[in-house]
């Protein structure tokens, strides 16, 4: 799925971009003060995305324009996630397999350590083997402390979602 989000949703956004999940923040879009609901729904629109707001108001005027939009109430990247879930019909998966770069949006691709030699602390490369390159901004990923945190994370949205592993 395609998504727009607001600027209440910035960490929403980069949950989602894990998941796979192409979307556009509004903070990335460039425009100014009260310019950023009009250039939400357009975009919305233009890019036939879903936009997930937490704003009423908003939400209502998308959907006015035709926009599909989906009101966020969960105040916590965990039940937002759940609410992604049953508004889309499944759940929402972290992988940095099928990952978009949190930071840009752009897909992620496999690299090993030579090729991210130079671009990691050397004991990061020394310990690990598997890593991922955006092919937007080119920041690397590996699965390192903050995996542990992303997992944990995931974990509570399964069991939040009754998705949980036996």
């Amino acid at each position: 799925m395609k998504f727009i989000t607001d600027g209440m949703l910035g960490k929403l956004t980069r949950w989602l971009r894990l998941a796979g999940h192409d979307v556009v923040y509004i903070r990335e879009l460039g425009v100014g003060p009260g310019e950023e609901d009009r250039a939400l729904v357009e975009k919305a629109k233009l890019d036939s995305r879903i936009l997930l707001t937490s704003d009423v108001e908003l939400n209502r005027r998308a959907k006015k324009a035709g926009v599909q939009s989906f009101l966020m109430s969960g105040n916590d990247v965990v039940s937002q996630l759940g609410e992604i879930s049953k508004m889309g019909g499944r759940k929402v998966e972290i992988a940095l397999e099928k990952s978009r770069c949190p930071v840009c949006n752009s897909p992620l691709r496999d690299a090993g350590p030579q090729e991210v030699a130079g671009s990691v602390p050397t004991k990061v490369a020394k310990f690990h083997q598997r890593f991922w390159i955006c092919t937007g901004c080119k920041k690397v990923y590996w699965r390192g402390g903050h995996w542990k945190i992303i997992m944990e994370t995931a974990s509570k949205y399964e069991r939040a979602v009754g998705h949980a592993e036996p």
